[in-house]
C-alpha cells in the first residue's frame, strides 16, 4: 500500500500544492506556524484531516511554517474503537482484548 510522508517547509506566503487521488487519505500536521488550506486556517499544533477532491494547496501565513503531509491509500473499512485498540468490528474488538489478557495479543508472523 503506497505510503507518502513529506515535511514541508514554507516561508511566509509560499505555497506548497499536491495532485491527488480520489482514493487518497491525507492528514496534515501543522509543527511550527500557521497555514491556509482550502481558505481554512489551520493553526501551529494541529492535525487536519482532509476532504475528498483532487488537489491540495497548502500556503504559509507565517515565516518558517512546518507541515507534516501524510498521505495514503482509503482503507474503506469499518472501524471499531475500544480504549487504545482499533479494530474493524466489535468481535475483533473482543477477541484484542481476549489475546491482550492471554499474552497473546502482540503475534510474531503477520497473518492476513
Amino acid at each position: 500500500m503506497p505510503f507518502n510522508y513529506y515535511d514541508i517547509h514554507l516561508d511566509k506566503g509560499a505555497v506548497f500544492e499536491n495532485s491527488t487521488a480520489n482514493d487518497e487519505s491525507i492528514m496534515l500536521f501543522t509543527l511550527f506556524g500557521d497555514i491556509e488550506v482550502a481558505g481554512e486556517v489551520v493553526k501551529e499544533k494541529t492535525a487536519a484531516k482532509l476532504s475528498d477532491g483532487d488537489s491540495v494547496r497548502i500556503k504559509s501565513l507565517t515565516d518558517g511554517a512546518q507541515v507534516l503531509y501524510i498521505s495514503s491509500k482509503k482503507l474503506d473499512e469499518p472501524v471499531a474503537w475500544a480504549g487504545p485498540i482499533v479494530m474493524n468490528t466489535p468481535k475483533e474488538i473482543q477477541q484484542a482484548y481476549i489475546d491482550l489478557r492471554n499474552g497473546d495479543f502482540i503475534k510474531e508472523k503477520i497473518e492476513y
